[in-house]
């Protein structure tokens, strides 16, 4: 027996934003960084709270290290709010997630993307840094789960190419591990494949500025959040994760390096290498598992990504170095056991080798 569930209600499109009117009255604490403090976006969130007891926490930082999750915990504790509004794009969505889940008060979350990229509003996933140990540790956890998503495309509009890219790349990574996942079903394949073709379709655009396809890459990555929530992801995001902590990469540029490269290993079990090929042909490629790592990989030198870890500022020497580390840690990492292929560390380290 098997079982699915969508927890999250979304409210999508425009004018979507105009769901905060219904906190009127209530202790409303809003979660986002300095940069959208100052953009004018947190300022169109507040217009709509004018009812309501509002607070602030502008503190939160690109891979929300521990000792910010902490300072938002004590922020909670002290305002004691009836729901916290999540504002932003994975960050400010991981941090409000921890600050929420760590209180003793344990408020409800409502999210407000404003990146297509993570999907975190309709995931139980979070992703906190430790950055002394250089170490992100995922969180997973059905009481993460926000309680209502806002999808405003309008919030989109501003987001600079580059960001497009790698979120863009995040929404492709996050459709094709859940469409192979160990836990996929015909609900998760559903989600999972509407997400990566819509994607797929329409980064290119997106990428270039079109009001359109970032309103549609602001679906896929919901549709792909709904999708790996339900399946599972897999070794490209335990690889990740772990390079993202020890070096510092951004997410997005990292799952773009890889995803290629963890196509192929996966590819290797016989069954994976039939869905890949389903997959590259819904999107109107030759239906096989190396159509569609080359597209992705065509894909990412469109969008201006690095094509290797070394044009990223890692050296092949310290990775090396690294290597056993970085393989245990991949291993080790929660999303890495819903790959469909299992891998070794030998198999870790021959993927560095390719993306160095």
């Amino acid at each position: 027996m098997e079982r699915f569930e969508l927890k999250t209600a979304v409210v999508f499109g425009a004018g979507a934003l105009e769901a905060l009117d219904t906190l009127a009255g209530r202790r409303v604490l809003v979660v986002t960084d300095q940069f959208l403090a100052q953009s004018g976006l947190l300022d169109r969130v507040l217009a709509r709270l004018g009812g309501c007891t509002v607070d602030t926490f502008t503190d939160v930082v690109p891979d929300p290290p521990l000792e910010v999750v902490a300072k938002g915990v004590r922020k909670v504790e002290d305002f004691q709010p009836d729901v916290v509004v999540a504002l932003g794009g994975g960050s400010p969505m991981d941090c409000a997630k921890a600050m929420a889940h760590f209180s003793t008060c344990r408020p409800p979350l409502w999210a407000v993307p404003t990146t297509a990229g993570t999907g975190s509003e309709v995931t139980s996933f979070a992703v906190l840094t430790d950055r002394e140990k250089g170490i992100k540790y995922p969180l997973v956890d059905d009481c993460l789960l926000p309680q209502l998503a806002v999808l405003e495309p309008a919030f989109l509009e501003g987001v600079p190419p580059a960001v497009t890219a790698d979120t863009g790349m995040d929404v492709l990574t996050h459709a094709a591990e859940a469409w192979v996942a160990r836990g996929a079903n015909p609900y998760t394949d559903a989600l999972a494949e509407k997400a990566f073709t819509l994607a797929f379709e329409n980064l290119p655009a997106a990428f270039d500025g079109d009001r359109e396809a970032k309103a549609n890459m602001l679906l896929a990555s919901n549709l792909a959040g709904l999708a790996f929530n339900g399946a599972g992801l897999g070794l490209c995001h335990g690889l990740a994760h772990t390079l993202g902590g020890k070096y510092h990469l951004p997410h997005g540029r990292l799952n773009a390096l890889l995803l290629p490269h963890v196509v192929r290993f996966n590819a290797g079990e016989g069954e994976t290498a039939k869905r890949y090929g389903a997959l590259a042909r819904a999107c109107g490629l030759s239906p096989t598992w190396r159509a569609l790592a080359f597209a992705l990989d065509r894909l990412r030198g469109r969008l201006g990504l690095p094509a290797g870890l070394s044009a990223c500022g890692v050296e092949r020497k310290a990775l090396e170095a690294d290597g056993d580390a970085i393989a245990a840690a991949a291993l080790a990492d929660r999303c890495t056991p819903s790959n469909p292929r299992q891998a070794m560390a030998e198999d870790v380290k021959a993927i560095l080798k390719e993306v160095v």
